[in-house]
């Protein structure tokens, strides 16, 4: 959590975030189409795609919302304000779960390698769709752990070791990124349980229910699921 704190204080000292009052006029995905790509929108949740070459900077500044960033690599970047500022947050560790604040950026990519994240946005006024079955982090706790929790959103991390099974439990509608290959023999409430083969990377959507996940390889698996509040 002190990463994402850091990056609050940040971008609060240089006049990052931003009000309510603010117009979002200028889209990512038509402001800077080379470094960001649409993966899903759905009522509860846009997610996007951003990835940068060694040193690339987004082509022009566009306002980014307040969101979850799933690092699928290391990620050291520049985030250059209108002004002629810029904000250095600190370097993210590749698998790391964060929340940026919103505002008006051009960001850039200071390392020396391709850089790729999943931005996970908050979507509608209603709040989330109900909780299906028991929290994980109530009924697992030994795989489940906390990476984001504020008013809008929870980014949980989901550790399977080898051959393991986790315990029944539930989520609202949400959003799953694979940090791993993963292939799971998923266990339902009721009826036969169904197979998941997911490459690292590749993120999608999930309906509200209950489940318990069994990883079926040899090695531990791991996932960022996002619920909306």
């Amino acid at each position: 959590m002190k990463i994402v704190f850091s990056i609050v204080l940040l971008a609060a000292s240089a006049g990052l975030l931003g009000s309510g009052s603010l117009v979002r006029a200028a889209d990512p995905l038509q402001s800077d189409p080379g470094h960001h790509k649409s993966e899903f929108e759905n009522p509860y949740f846009r997610v996007d795609r951003g990835f940068f070459g060694p040193g690339e900077i987004a082509a022009d500044f566009f306002d980014a919302e307040a969101v979850v960033i799933v690092a699928l690599t290391p990620m050291r970047m520049r985030l250059h304000l209108p002004d002629g500022k810029f904000v250095d947050p600190p370097p993210v560790a590749a698998g790391a779960a964060i929340w940026a604040p919103a505002g008006r950026i051009r960001p850039q990519n200071l390392l020396d390698q391709r850089i790729e994240f999943v931005i996970v946005m908050p979507r509608g006024t209603n709040g989330a769709s109900a909780r299906v079955g028991a929290d994980p982090l109530t009924v697992d706790a030994d795989h489940w752990k906390v990476e984001v929790d504020n008013e809008a959103v929870r980014a949980l991390r989901y550790r399977g070791e080898p051959h393991g099974r986790g315990l029944m439990h539930g989520h609202p509608a949400h959003v799953v990124v694979f940090l791993t290959n993963t292939k799971t023999l998923v266990h339902k409430p009721a009826g036969s349980p169904f197979y998941a083969v997911d490459k690292a990377g590749s993120v999608i959507s999930v309906s509200a229910g209950e489940h318990a996940p069994e990883n079926l390889f040899d090695e531990p698996v791991e996932t960022i699921v996002v619920e909306r509040k």
